[in-house]
């Protein structure tokens, strides 16, 4: 395909996709390979929407060259596979049946699905499946924060990390919000201690016994100092706290309703059926 083709192709589209411009798309050929034809329609909506000139060209000559490569190859196909091997008319089926089955519970889903949980739902699920939330990393609660060499007042940061008093995080939050690198004020959070790690350049070979024997830690680095507060602590293999489970059990009790309204609509479906003998096994 020339450049002049390739362009008008480009003009075509741009133009209402050609229907702006006069043209039939259905009577546009594009290529031809054996008793195949491609036309300007089968290109719509083929480039994005903001697509440069020289992309949207690139978009249209890739799928027209490839579009020719694989009619050719399925010709080849054809001529060289019997008719038992070209049938795929049970696979099709199947395909088919398997997607109109999907729509159709996620339709049922969509409109039907209870979304809302309650508080008590998740904590009697967290509750009663303790055991398969055990942690796989060490996590921590901590108030802490990192201030360059010449940020002012170091000192009162330092007593205000080491503060459990809110009006004291008040006044921290806003001095970090001014001077911070990085912090992080709300103590309630937990985080898992190798990513605090990444972010607080302490050296640690014992997780276990250095959290054991460390509750504030004071270090000075090339980038300013470091002030950190430790809360709480839990080691891996521990039970997560149900703060960290919180959005998975969410999850968790959706899947749980789709599953159960799909298990109680293909029921009904099954029940009717049979009520009304529109089935039977021979």
């Amino acid at each position: 395909m020339n450049k002049f083709n390739v362009l008008f192709i480009f003009l075509l589209l741009i133009l209402g996709s050609c229907k702006n411009a006069g043209f039939n798309n259905s009577d546009t050929v594009l290529a031809r390979a054996y008793g195949s034809y491609l036309y300007v329609s089968d290109l719509d909506g083929l480039v994005p929407v903001g697509a440069g000139t020289s992309d949207s060209l690139a978009i249209c000559r890739n799928y027209i060259d490839n579009w020719v490569k694989n009619q050719l190859l399925v010709s080849q196909a054809e001529k060289n596979l019997t008719d038992v091997q070209k049938d795929f008319s049970r696979q099709l089926t199947d395909y088919r049946n398997s997607l109109i089955i999907y729509k159709y519970e996620s339709e049922l889903i969509r409109q039907s699905l209870d979304t809302v949980i309650t508080e008590e739902e998740i904590d009697n699920y967290y509750q009663a499946n303790r055991q398969n939330f055990k942690l796989n990393n060490n996590i921590v609660q901590v108030v802490f924060a990192q201030v360059s060499n010449d940020s002012p007042k170091k000192a009162k940061i330092k007593s205000l990390v080491k503060s459990d008093l809110q009006e004291d995080r008040d006044s921290l939050e806003f001095y970090c919000l001014r001077y911070a690198g990085d912090y992080q004020i709300v103590d309630e959070d937990w985080i898992i201690f190798d990513e605090l790690l990444m972010r607080v350049p302490i050296k640690v070979n014992n997780p276990e016994t250095w959290l054991n024997n460390n509750k504030f830690v004071e270090l000075k680095a090339d980038n300013g100092y470091y002030y950190v507060n430790f809360i709480d602590f839990m080691l891996r293999e521990s039970i997560s706290p149900l703060a960290m489970q919180r959005n998975n059990i969410k999850s968790i009790i959706i899947n749980m309703r789709k599953k159960m309204l799909i298990r109680a609509m293909k029921d009904e479906i099954f029940e009717q059926a049979m009520k009304d003998n529109e089935f039977e096994f021979f």
